[in-house]
Parts: C-alpha cells; sequence; structure tokens
C-alpha cells in the first residue's frame, strides 16, 4: 500500500474516533445539564420556602394578639408569591404558635415566642432520570416545610 493511501486511511480513523467522542461528550454533558437543572428547582425552592418562613415569624413576632400574628405573616407571605409552573408560593400553616404566656412568663429564663410554619411545592422538570442503569426515580413533587420561632416584641 503507498504512503499517500496509508496517511489518508489514518486521517480518516483520526476522524472517526473524534466522532464517537463527540458524541459520548455531548451525552454527557446534556445528562449533567439536565441534572442540574433538576437539582437548581429543588434547591431554589428549598431557599424560597426558607425565606419565606423566616419574614412570616419575624413580622407575626411584631403582632399583639394570635390573631394580629397571623394577619402579618399572611400579609408577608404575600410578597413571596410565585407564578411559575415549579413552585407554588408559601402557604402558611395554620394556627401559628403564639404563646405570650398572658403577659406573665413562668420564670425569668423563658420569654413570650412566636412559631410560624410554612410550605412550599417544588415540581420537578422530569420525572425520572436514567443513566448507565442508575435511575433516578422520584416523585415528581418535593414539598420543603420549614418552622421559625422568634420571640415577641409587643406583649400586652
Amino acid at each position: 500500500m503507498p504512503a499517500s493511501a496509508k496517511r489518508r486511511s489514518r486521517q480518516r480513523q483520526q476522524k472517526g474516533t473524534l466522532v464517537i467522542e463527540l458524541t459520548a461528550c455531548a451525552f454527557l454533558f446534556t445528562f449533567f445539564a439536565i441534572l442540574a437543572v433538576h437539582v437548581g428547582v429543588s434547591i431554589f425552592g428549598a431557599f424560597l420556602n426558607d425565606r419565606a418562613c423566616r419574614d412570616a415569624a419575624r413580622a407575626a413576632a411584631q403582632g399583639k394578639t394570635s390573631a394580629q400574628a397571623t394577619a402579618l405573616a399572611k400579609a408577608v407571605l404575600v410578597s413571596h408569591k410565585q407564578s411559575n409552573s415549579f413552585l407554588t408560593s408559601p402557604n402558611l400553616q395554620i394556627p401559628i404558635v403564639y404563646q405570650d404566656y398572658g403577659g406573665s412568663p413562668p420564670n425569668s429564663q423563658t420569654s413570650p415566642y412566636v412559631q410560624v410554619t410554612t410550605t412550599t411545592t417544588s415540581t420537578l422538570p422530569f420525572k425520572s432520570l436514567n443513566f448507565q442503569g442508575l435511575t433516578f426515580t422520584q416523585d415528581q413533587t418535593m414539598t420543603f416545610s420549614q418552622t421559625y420561632t422568634f420571640p415577641i416584641v409587643r406583649v400586652n
């Protein structure tokens, strides 16, 4: 076989391996990109619920009664409203715990407090991910729940 024919054959083989390598890398890149979106939605849902619960508890701590504290917490949660298909708006779990001890705590180490719990549901973009025999299957929704306790600022 002439030298030029061997050279052309070697070039064709190198081009063929390049296509195979690019295909494998594209497949892996696509899988990891999908996984990143999947995990990103979950992390953002947990972050949103945590921030909303903290803000609601802080606002509820400003109330003088249980009803006023609940109203303040609901008002704050309006600012965390979501209008996308992946996350629901944070929901306040009622009743909130409003412990003011009737204005006189039982001992000096116990202070009046309010405890607020919120939940958010995250709808994940993909129901299951399959990769080389490994299956990441789960329910398509994840519910996050968070509870914060704050000292009551204003007591009757």
